[in-house]
């Protein structure tokens, strides 16, 4: 083997786990771009809830590593309530779907004292239809 060839090695090896550091970085899905986030805890979880005021979507993150992993039902009820607290708005009924990294639902906003004024019918939660 050429000197060559073993001094690529540790390069690619280098640039490997460089690209694969980025694929785990927190960010939102492109429609979110503009979107701000806040910062949510709930039972020793991190979430960031992303929101944007001309759409009635949320996007829900665990930023944290837990091992175990903790159950989805816990994670999604948990990221449901993130998503609640930070909007003032409810989940519509079975629009929340995702699983125990990220997760979106459609907001309703049709009662509450903090609700804001989403734009309606700009969510969609199921793009695979």
């Amino acid at each position: 083997m050429s000197g060559e060839a073993v001094g690529m090695k540790p390069i690619f090896v280098l640039l490997t786990l460089f690209l694969l550091t980025g694929c785990v970085a927190d960010s939102p899905a492109l429609g979110y771009s503009r979107a701000g986030f806040y910062p949510v805890e709930i039972g020793g979880n991190s979430y960031r809830v992303y929101t944007e005021e001309t759409r009635n979507c949320v996007e829900v993150h665990r930023v944290n590593m837990v091992f175990p992993p903790p159950s989805r039902r816990l994670i999604l009820t948990q990221m449901e309530t993130a998503a609640m607290q930070t909007t003032g708005c409810r989940i519509k009924k079975g629009t929340f779907i995702g699983d125990q990294a990220m997760s979106k639902g459609q907001l309703d906003c049709s009662d509450g004292p903090g609700a804001k004024d989403w734009v309606p019918g700009t969510c969609d939660t199921r793009p695979w239809r």
